[in-house]
């Protein structure tokens, strides 16, 4: 009961939060030119967008499902569903660490061990972020290349604005876009390498036994890097990110599918597909970085002043795109959190009732 009145708690606080985050940007942007933009945006077309959503989700289930058999936990596949999409009621807490619920849940209904299913929620987040910054990767090379796109016969420059820029088009990156995200590449990489190499783990396992409040837990500490050891393989790790990659690429082109729709003056373009993504990537990453609860307000703010920066399009109408998408990813994943977390609990009050007529 606690619980569960500490989650709605949690809900109700982040969602003024982000009521209060869409207020505050939406007046620095004009707000009547942003909710001009949303009232015209067509209801037909979300849909679709949510179906892209539904289609990121769907990948990453498959990634999360393809861990647990790596490391050899044996829950029912509906189970393990419910499980994974009643973590999304957790997407509003602080750099998403609330999706720890998940490896609750399977404690407490199935009996596995915190230190075994955990490493499956962190790898989890960290191919996610492996999968972000291979999308930057690919804006910033396409860019600083000077590659160009073209769409219905529309050629286009880097700065999307539909004169091409050429070589210069790597001018649209900044100095601090560009060493935020090596320095995140960086850490994020060295994380792995550490993680995987078992002779460095077990040096700092043993440094880590002379502190009297670590050494008492050192077992569980551990099996929990054996655990991470075992998803950190090659071909573990490349499969996970794979997924991770086209999942989070549907995302980024519901950003650039949007942006088609509220900007009809945009040209369509690769370049187009390819600034949006940055937007989205970069964001989200820095979001995360934030600790703020689902990276309210430096997500939403960083998409839209790079949607302007980059793609070129007015400050209104980049403020309206991002409320957009981060309804279609961000609440709507909230929402199926919220039906999925009690279809759980009803799932294993059957389970567990079927499984006493049997015995």
């Amino acid at each position: 009961m606690d619980n569960s009145r500490s989650i709605v708690k949690k809900i109700i606080i982040g969602s003024l939060l982000g009521a209060a985050v869409f207020i505050v940007i939406a007046f620095l942007a004009d707000y009547e030119k942003v909710a001009a933009a949303l009232m015209d945006f067509p209801l037909s077309q979300w849909p679709f967008i949510l179906f892209l959503s539904l289609a990121n989700y769907a990948l990453r289930v498959i990634k999360w499902d393809f861990y647990l058999k790596r490391l050899d936990i044996k829950i029912p596949l509906l189970s393990s569903v419910l499980i994974f999409f009643s973590g999304f009621i957790m997407a509003i807490t602080p750099g998403k660490m609330g999706e720890v619920l998940k490896s609750l849940l399977m404690y407490e209904h199935h009996g596995v061990a915190v230190t075994r299913s955990a490493p499956a929620v962190f790898m989890e987040r960290l191919t996610d972020v492996v999968a972000l910054l291979f999308i930057c990767a690919a804006g910033v090379v396409f860019a600083m290349t000077g590659g160009t796109g073209t769409g219905a016969g529309t050629g286009t420059g880097l700065s999307g604005g539909g004169a091409a820029t050429g070589a210069a088009g790597h001018h649209n990156f900044d100095g601090a876009q560009l060493l935020s995200l090596a320095a995140v590449t960086l850490l994020t990489f060295i994380l792995i390498a550490v993680l995987s190499n078992q002779k460095l783990m077990n040096v700092i396992l043993k440094y880590m036994e002379r502190f009297n409040f670590i050494k008492k837990h050192i077992v569980h500490i551990e099996s929990l890097f054996e655990a991470a050891r075992v998803i950190l393989m090659p071909w573990p790790l490349f499969y996970a990110t794979l997924l991770s990659i086209f999942a989070w690429a549907l995302e980024c082109y519901s950003l650039y599918y949007i942006i088609t729709i509220i900007s009809p003056d945009t040209p369509i373009s690769l370049t187009l597909l390819l600034l949006c993504s940055f937007a989205y990537a970069f964001s989200t990453i820095i979001g995360a970085l934030a600790m703020l609860p689902g990276g309210l307000f430096v997500t939403e703010g960083g998409m839209a002043f790079l949607l302007v920066k980059l793609v070129k399009i007015p400050m209104s109408k980049a403020v309206a795109a991002t409320f957009m998408v981060r309804a279609a990813t961000l609440w709507f994943a909230l929402l199926i959190g919220i039906f999925a977390l009690p279809a759980f609990n009803a799932y294993i009050r059957a389970f567990n009732k079927q499984k006493k007529l049997t015995l």
